[in-house]
């Protein structure tokens, strides 16, 4: 037998406990309530998150509105991306972000100091990025969770099985499309016929259903749809694009304004119904849409102050076949990216008081090498985000990947999305911690959350971590090769 060790009693000390906080010395927390602001006001979002979760006074400092006033007015717009396939439901947002304010500042010295001649060393371009993970609702959160297979997986789990239960849906009848971006807040639609039913701000995990829209429309013709602010009233609005009548429909829009329990019919729409409108993007007041005109690429404006579609000048460049576009925000302006042959231009809309026109911004000549024989993707490029050091992020839907590019250098860094093998499609977001509750109209609106008992349960796929790689063209034998297998 073994013999018990001899346990020895210490004296209990017996004081006060807050005399003895006293003697541990001040705490970060007795800082003045804007030195811990500005403090917080530095951290990526994903840190912030983490620090709402550190202790009381934080918490309420970080759920504060004038707080999230606060760093909606410093905040930048970064990508985020999403798995996305046919097959796969998928909730889960990566925001890319970088480490610190220093993570996205590549200087030329040191840009070449340690990358040039053929060296494969990016330990001096400080091009450090974290990917924030968030979470999307399911269509119907009570559907899965009183469906009987997955009560039995939460049952098995809370008598003694550790491992987080896996559950496989139904794509078409749990999975959201993301449409656009505005102001941290997305739009979401269902995916068949793209319908928006849901808003939702992803970094406090609040979202809301729009109410029922009209079914006057050609229930087979896709909607189109997207989210905005309009400036003079103070308000989000969602604006939704229909086909109206047949045989011979008449395409129609109309306006919800958040938190109001009705949608208003604006009229007739200036384009076609057999127009796919694409890259709904919001701007300064203004959603546009990019589509294919059978002679021309043509964009499509609607001002959410007047609730009217307007008129822009013609795009610079013809319709060609193996021409890509894509739209997106850059430098607070409308961006057009055109990829064609060995060219990638970004034009820009530039105001010029009534007059408005279109302007080449940056132009990068592909068939320049690196001195690593580095070679450019083809495909379709979209703009992301202008770096503080004036280069410019994008990203590849070929490759799935983020590139960097210096218009003072002809090379480019590779970030590429590895870990989970899918499809992506990538949004330029502005991470925001204002509550849907302070956007509304009315007060007569169900506000729910995320975090509820379905996040508990993991999708198939969604154990596996996304992460980002730096890669060399040259090297990587299967970059040209995109990950689009969905996974079982």
């Amino acid at each position: 037998m073994k013999r018990k060790r001899k346990s020895i009693a210490y004296p209990t000390k017996v004081g006060n406990k807050d005399e003895h906080i006293e003697q541990m010395g001040p705490v970060i927390t007795d800082l003045p309530k804007f030195i811990c602001q500005i403090i917080l006001l530095k951290l990526p979002t994903c840190s912030i998150l983490i620090c709402k979760c550190v202790c009381k006074t934080w918490r309420v400092l970080i759920s504060d509105p004038e707080f999230a006033k606060m760093h909606f007015a410093q905040a930048e717009a970064y990508p985020m991306v999403r798995p996305w396939g046919p097959t796969r439901v998928s909730r889960t947002l990566y925001l890319v972000e970088p480490e610190d304010d220093f993570s996205l500042a590549i200087k030329d010295k040191d840009y070449l100091s340690d990358c040039d001649y053929g060296s494969l060393k990016f330990d001096k371009c400080h091009f450090r990025m974290n990917l924030a993970k968030y979470k999307l609702p399911l269509r119907d959160a009570e559907k899965v969770m009183n469906n009987d297979d997955n009560v039995n997986l939460m049952r098995n789990r809370k008598h003694g099985t550790k491992r987080m239960p896996c559950i496989k849906i139904r794509p078409n009848d749990h999975k959201y499309n993301v449409v656009n971006s505005c102001n941290g807040f997305l739009c979401l639609s269902e995916p068949i016929f793209n319908d928006p039913v849901v808003v939702c701000n992803p970094v406090t995990g609040e979202f809301m259903h729009l109410p029922e829209a009209s079914k006057q429309e050609n229930q087979k013709v896709t909607i189109h749809c997207g989210i905005g602010f309009s400036p003079k009233a103070n308000r989000y609005k969602v604006v939704r694009i229909f086909d109206h009548g047949s045989p011979h429909p008449i395409t129609m829009a109309e306006v919800h304004t958040l938190g109001s329990s009705s949608w208003k019919l604006i009229g007739s729409c200036p384009c076609s119904s057999y127009n796919q409108l694409a890259f709904p993007t919001y701007i300064e007041g203004a959603l546009y849409w990019f589509y294919y005109d059978p002679l021309k690429y043509v964009i499509l404006s609607f001002d959410l102050d007047s609730e009217n579609f307007q008129s822009l000048p013609p795009l610079p460049f013809q319709r060609e076949q193996y021409r890509n576009v894509s739209m997106g925000v850059l430098g607070n302006c409308l961006c057009v990216c055109d990829a064609h042959g060995i060219h990638i231009n970004l034009w820009v809309l530039k105001n010029h008081g009534a007059k408005r026109s279109w302007r080449r911004k940056i132009s990068i000549e592909t068939d320049h090498s690196g001195f690593d024989g580095e070679r450019w993707p083809s495909g379709l490029y979209k703009p992301m985000k202008y770096c503080k050091d004036g280069g410019l992020l994008m990203f590849n839907y070929r490759t799935n990947a983020l590139i960097y590019h210096h218009p003072k250098t002809h090379r480019f860094i590779y970030l590429k999305l590895r870990g989970i093998k899918s499809k992506f499609s990538a949004i330029s977001h502005v991470p925001s911690f204002i509550s849907l509750k302070d956007i509304l109209v009315g007060d007569d609106v169900n506000i729910l959350n995320i975090n509820s008992r379905c996040a508990q349960m993991k999708l198939l796929g969604e154990t596996r971590a996304l992460f980002l790689e730096e890669e060399i063209a040259d090297l990587a034998s299967d970059f040209f090769t995109s990950e689009s297998s969905d996974e079982d």
